[in-house]
């Protein structure tokens, strides 16, 4: 093969390999930037979905101006405050007292208002409520906080208080919202340091923005 034909394939292989190259490039560069925007659509909707929890959770102001309820912010939960300091049960008893049904029957219409509100202006959303079932320790705080039989009395304790709600036609499915029913024994966050104050039950509101395979 001549100098003239070798330097002629050389540069023809050479033009050839530049021009895959260059194509290479260019279609990693529209990937790079169909990634890039998506990204940057997923960011943006994130942020606006972040604005919609933080505007709902200024709704749940009115539970606080109703004064039933005292708010633990770091928590997000609500205590009812006529019953803190009272035994509403039985010492380790699951059935509510008989002069606390009225008070925990008012409970649960504010908290049936506000989903009912909720559940109107935010029809994209759903919720999560939970009612949580606490005990009170003794003053030593000698009963195991991990105790087996303070979880099941405090679940027990909060399903007895949905139950309640619901035999006095308070459903609080009906508002796009998932009940769940929990007890946290003699742990949990948010104790009273006074042990007595926490023979009560709290509730915590949940925003859901979408599904997750949306």
């Amino acid at each position: 093969m001549s100098k003239h034909k070798k330097e002629s394939f050389f540069w023809t292989s050479y033009s050839d390999l530049m021009t895959s190259l260059f194509f290479v490039m260019l279609v990693l560069f529209v990937l790079v930037i169909v990634l890039l925007h998506k990204k940057i659509s997923e960011q943006g909707a994130t942020i606006k979905e972040l604005e919609r929890i933080t505007q709902i959770d200024r709704q749940f102001e009115p539970l606080i101006k109703s004064g039933k309820f005292q708010y633990y912010p770091d928590s997000k939960k609500f205590v009812a405050k006529d019953l803190v300091g009272h035994e509403i049960f039985q010492p380790l008893q699951t059935k509510i007292l008989s002069e606390y049904i009225k008070p925990t029957i008012e409970v649960g219409r504010e908290v049936e208002i506000l989903l009912q509100k909720l559940s109107k202006e935010n029809a994209d959303f759903s919720y999560q409520l939970v009612i949580e079932g606490n005990m009170a320790n003794r003053w030593d705080h000698s009963i195991n906080k991990d105790q087996r039989e303070g979880y099941k009395t405090s679940y027990e304790r909060a399903l007895a208080v949905y139950l309640l709600w619901l035999s006095n036609g308070i459903d609080l499915r009906k508002y796009n919202t998932e009940v769940l029913i929990c007890g946290s024994g003699y742990s949990g966050l948010d104790r009273d340091k006074t042990e007595d104050n926490n023979k009560r039950f709290s509730i915590q509101i949940i925003p859901k923005i979408s599904s997750p395979n949306k």
